[in-house]
């Protein structure tokens, strides 16, 4: 915001008792041409004098003026940082030297002391020698700042300092002072004294000096601003006479809202009217305020005013989140700087003022500000004003930062209210544009809770659109119906529900959606969590609290919807309970994927889990890890959830950091049953060891991995997984482990493995499954599954597999020891790697213990397959 209100007065040249410059013209060199360090100075895109510096130290500019009389001064400044001794400026009112950085006569106002008490001050020199003459508020300046000054000085020596920090020419007194030592000088300039951090921090801007502008013009308006629906603030151009000001009968306001209640002049900003009235506003209508009887401090009055004004409260989405640029390294064709766009999508004006940005847990608060209809605002780091306000409106903060990897973002209006909220990802990116310079763009704005569907990389050949329309803007419709997703157990009377997309607040946190059974009904309370209201905490009577060992069903009853207006799917129950603790074995790792696609979309590895207890259990408890093969220690664990994430018996989770690149590469029968961890283990191609163990290092599972452990029929191993054969059987027992079959698309994350296997026991110690098996790869019958099953511990055992003629085709196992029951498998697969041929077997299962018992069995399989 610039305004600037000095009226000129007509003086003959020749007197030379004027200046002014406002640098509109570029050129600090001419016109009035200023002297001294030119080299650290520049006319910055904004039209103001700015410090331009090299290295830390002193630099000044002069300019003529001779001072006679009676004078005043004006002019604007802002230093961005909190002054000291060290980083501090002088602007000389005037001076009888050139030079401003050695001995002279003059006067100067001082900005900038040690401590944190800074005032503006004016001062007299005289060779080296400072005398203070006044002094202004304390700590007015203590931090960055900018002002509009006005100094005036009689023909006795009566000195007086002015500050406007409005913008609109409205002036308070801050000091006054007495000296007539100097009546002439020859110049005026500025004296900048910096370390290095502010070699380009110090502005001027707006220099008159010359007579005392005599006002006698009446008070004008420059703005009307409803901050409420009962709120209006008038804001003139100068200070108004209180009297006529706070009449509440020089206001009048159409449509049957007519005279204020309250008329209060600002105390910090005497040319602002704050007005209350007792009826409000209707929202987004236009409304006529006539204004009479209003006078400046001189007694001029202004004529009957008229003046169109509307109060517009934003509602969510009217303001939004419009473009995401994170990751600007390297650029691709726009500036190498971080920003977001945040765009009106309506035709009304909205003030944002107050409205609070929050990244992550950083909060910036918007100052004065408007955007205009169908506006974009784009907001950096203050330090990128010169690069972004080239494109659009910029508004700075300091510290403003945004993480690559992706961050919540979002924009609250002053009742703390969300207007526009996304969590943006790298993953949102293309492979090709996910090293940077590229800017996240929304798709559809009509769609603003469509999240990673309704946004993608930029295609602009610049790698963004800031101030512009989006690249990938197109319709994108969100037309699938929310779901309940999941619930999080949280204490015996609180339970907090999981959507699938973020959700209409507007009946979330009625208690009478909802339905709990068995014996819980209605909750007391329902409370939406915020910022995309995809979550709601519920509250349950106290005096009839959850249960251990009983599976609830939760049931939305009302009509919910999604904010693109889609009904909930009302049919689906969500089933949960109280967990129990997680004890070894009660979950085993039963799928890895280790060597992921590389496919058009690059694939991921991701582990399955599968609960084999009776218990319901809490998978945020746990941590996937692996191990340090040279201290046998847990390493790198990952939490799976930061959240409750309930898995009950006998169901499975896919553990994964991209459950959608999962799913789009492998059926599978249950899409819930996927988490998204921020990260996993490095888990290598070839071999290695994945831990499922309690965050306090208990192991709960654990596997150790090859890729010996495929068949070696495949061509390639990239992209299947290996499957557990029964969850019951060892997780060391690498006879366990299969490749998952081609038939199912080589993985199965989510539901019952391709190679899963019953292991059946009958009296008989030593049994055969399947009587035929057809390892080819189909999913059926795969693998020979050789049970055992002995009264006693401590045998060992080797099993060898000969064809009927006698030849020896694989050496399974070879003197291990067993337990009194187990299971074995042979995946068809000859001791040379190759696949064995259709026919008979002969399977000779050799057992001895340490008490010289011997047991011998002879077996025959049939492996089949077609001709």
């Amino acid at each position: 915001m610039r305004f600037w209100f000095i009226t000129f007065l007509v003086i003959p040249l020749f007197l030379s008792a004027q200046m002014y410059d406002d640098f509109s013209d570029g050129d600090f060199t001419a016109d009035p041409p200023w002297y001294g360090d030119v080299d650290d100075f520049i006319v910055n895109s904004s039209f103001q004098l700015q410090l331009n510096a090299a290295t830390a130290g002193i630099s000044h500019l002069s300019t003529h003026y001779e001072m006679n009389g009676e004078t005043e001064w004006q002019f604007w400044i802002k230093m961005n940082f909190a002054p000291s001794d060290n980083n501090m400026a002088r602007v000389y009112l005037a001076s009888d030297k050139q030079s401003l950085n050695g001995p002279l006569n003059g006067y100067f106002l001082r900005f900038g002391e040690n401590l944190s008490n800074d005032a503006i001050e004016l001062y007299r020199q005289n060779g080296e020698t400072l005398t203070l003459i006044c002094r202004g508020t304390d700590g007015l300046i203590a931090n960055a700042f900018q002002l509009w000054l006005r100094i005036r000085r009689d023909v006795y020596g009566n000195w007086t300092i002015e500050k406007d920090n409005t913008g609109y020419g409205v002036y308070q007194q801050e000091a006054t002072g007495f000296d007539d030592q100097i009546l002439t000088s020859s110049f005026l300039g500025v004296y900048c004294k910096y370390t290095v951090s502010n070699i380009k921090n110090f502005c001027f801007d707006q220099f008159y000096a010359g007579p005392h502008i005599i006002d006698n013009e009446p008070p004008q308006l420059v703005n009307i601003d409803a901050t409420s629906a009962n709120n209006l603030d008038i804001y003139f151009n100068e200070a108004l006479l209180p009297a006529q000001a706070i009449n509440t009968q020089n206001y009048f306001v159409s449509h049957s809202i007519e005279n204020p209640m309250i008329a209060q002049l600002d105390t910090q900003n005497p040319g602002k009217v704050m007005l209350l009235f007792d009826r409000s506003f209707p929202n987004g209508m236009p409304l006529t305020i006539t204004i009479k009887n209003i006078a400046d401090l001189n007694g001029n009055t202004a004529p009957t005013i008229e003046s169109e004004f509307m109060w517009f409260r934003a509602s969510a989405f009217d303001v939004q989140i419009n473009e995401i640029m994170a990751d600007p390294d390297p650029p691709v064709g726009l500036p190498n700087v971080e920003f977001i766009e945040i765009l009106n999508t309506t035709d009304k004006e909205i003030n944002i003022s107050g409205w609070r940005l929050i990244i992550g847990n950083t909060i910036k608060v918007f100052s004065q500000l408007n955007l205009q209809p169908n506006q974009y605002l784009l907001v950096g780091h203050e330090n990128s004003a010169q690069e972004l306000s080239q494109y659009a409106l910029f508004y700075g903060f300091s510290g403003f930062q945004l993480p690559n990897s992706g961050q919540t973002i979002t924009l609250k209006n002053m009742l703390d209210q969300v207007i526009s909220t996304v969590t943006y990802s790298d993953e949102w990116y293309d492979t090709n544009k996910k090293d940077g310079g590229w800017s996240l763009e929304q798709i559809d704005p009509e769609n603003p809770c469509g999240g990673k569907n309704n946004w993608t990389a930029s295609i602009s050949s610049t790698g963004g659109t800031p101030g512009a329309p989006n690249s990938v803007k197109a319709n994108n419709p969100d037309i699938l119906a929310p779901q309940t997703a999941r619930v999080e157990y949280i204490s015996t009377t609180e339970i907090v529900l999981h959507f699938s997309e973020p959700m209409d607040s507007l009946l979330l946190n009625v208690p009478q959606s909802y339905h709990i059974s068995p014996s819980i009904g209605y909750p007391t309370q329902a409370i939406v969590k915020e910022p995309d209201y995809s979550r709601v905490a519920i509250i349950l009577n106290p005096e009839n609290p959850l249960k251990e060992d009983v599976v609830y069903a939760l049931e939305v009853l009302n009509d919910l919807f999604d904010c693109a207006g889609n009904l909930i799917d009302k049919s689906k129950i969500t089933y949960f309970g109280i967990p129990r603790p997680v004890n070894p074995n009660d979950i085993v790792i039963n799928e890895i994927l280790f060597n992921p696609r590389e496919d058009i979309v690059k694939g991921v590895d991701f582990v399955e889990i599968l609960n084999i207890s009776d218990k319901i259990l809490d998978l945020s408890t746990l941590v996937l890890a692996t191990e340090d093969k040279s201290t046998g220690e847990i390493s790198t664990p990952k939490n799976i959830s930061k959240n409750g994430l309930l898995l009950f018996p006998e169901n499975y989770m896919t553990l994964t950091t991209n459950p959608d690149v999962v799913k789009q590469q492998y059926y599978t029968e249950n899409p819930d049953n996927f988490t998204k961890m921020e990260s996993l283990p490095q888990y290598s191609n070839a071999d290695g060891i994945v831990i499922l163990a309690t965050k306090g290092h208990e192991v709960i599972d654990r596997v150790e991995y090859s890729e010996n452990m495929h068949i070696p029929l495949l061509k390639s191993y990239k992209g299947v997984s290996l499957e557990r054969i029964n969850p019951l059987r060892p997780s060391n027992d690498i006879t366990n482990w299969h490749s998952a079959a081609e038939d199912f698309g080589f993985a199965t994350p989510g539901y019952k493995n391709s190679q899963y296997s019953d292991v059946t026991f009958i009296d008989d110690p030593i049994t055969i499954q399947p009587d035929i098996f057809s390892p080819d790869m189909d999913g059926k019958d795969d693998v020979l599954n050789i049970n055992y099953m002995f009264e006693s511990p401590g045998f060992i055992a080797s099993i060898t597999i000969f064809d009927t003629r006698g030849r020896l085709i694989r050496k399974l196992i070879q003197n291990e020891l067993l337990g009194t029951e187990g299971t074995f498998s042979w995946n068809g697969i000859t001791d040379h790697g190759q696949k064995a041929a259709i026919g008979i077997y002969i399977i000779l299962f050799e057992a001895f213990d340490l008490n010289g018992n011997k047991r011998n069995y002879k077996k025959t399989a049939v492996l089949g397959g077609y001709l």
